[in-house]
């Protein structure tokens, strides 16, 4: 039977039919070396038509086992240094704002607000001798314009000095002087009138002349409430 193909093809035709048949039983297409390019289309001409239909795809294989772990690479080189970034700019500093002008400074009492103090007498005869009269100045912190009305035993007048030496009170308008105790061989005689919108200047006696003499307490004073323009009366609260 070879002899007959060779016969009819010839040794170049003989391996033609040769690859190709090889090709198509064996269900690849290839080329070889030898061949010329005529002969490779003719290879791959006779292969596609023996060779066989693709079969089904087989089934999924089941997947590899997990290779191992290769070994760690070599550090690469170190890299080169950023650039140094640019430097902000430092910002300006605020001007310091000019001084205010000093505020008020009160010096009158506010209308309807009080101030209270102290005030004593305590004297020696040996100090004094033989003086019998002695006074006793009060100050206001701020003045009392206009000037209070003065009450020299505010025990006497709870209308307007509602009270205590412990606690001094006085109605608006209206000074109180309280006694925290009994006078000693002392006793008020009267007061000197000079600026009573700053304080007054109270007068004392003693009993007996030359023996020691002794009195102190509280006072407080009480600015009027301000007068309502309308009907020029003061008013009652404020």
């Amino acid at each position: 039977m070879m002899k007959r193909i060779h016969s009819k093809l010839g040794t170049a035709g003989l391996v033609v039919a040769v690859v190709a048949l090889v090709a198509a039983v064996a269900g690849t297409a290839f080329a070889a070396g030898g061949l010329t390019k005529k002969q490779e289309k003719q290879v791959i001409k006779i292969a596609k038509k023996y060779a066989g239909k693709k079969g089904p795809q087989g089934p999924k294989g089941d997947p590899g086992s997990i290779g191992a772990q290769g070994p760690k690479g070599d550090q690469g080189p170190k890299g080169d240094e950023g650039k140094q970034g640019i430097e902000g700019k430092e910002g300006i500093e605020g001007k310091q704002g000019l001084e205010g002008p000093p505020g008020p400074t009160e010096t009158e009492l506010p209308p309807g607000k009080s101030e209270t103090g102290v005030w004593s007498l305590d004297e020696n005869a040996a100090s004094v001798g033989a003086a019998d009269t002695y006074l006793v100045p009060i100050s206001f912190p701020l003045r009392v314009v206009p000037a209070p009305e003065p009450v020299g035993h505010a025990e006497e007048d709870p209308e307007h000095c509602p009270g205590s030496a412990s606690d001094p009170k006085a109605e608006p308008g209206w000074f109180c002087l309280y006694r925290s105790q009994p006078y000693e061989n002392v006793f008020r005689s009267g007061e000197i009138q000079s600026d009573t919108t700053s304080g007054f200047v109270f007068e004392f006696a003693s009993e007996e002349a030359g023996q020691h003499v002794r009195a102190y307490g509280t006072w407080a004073v009480t600015e009027r409430c301000p007068t309502d323009p309308e009907t020029g009366e003061e008013e009652e609260e404020c």
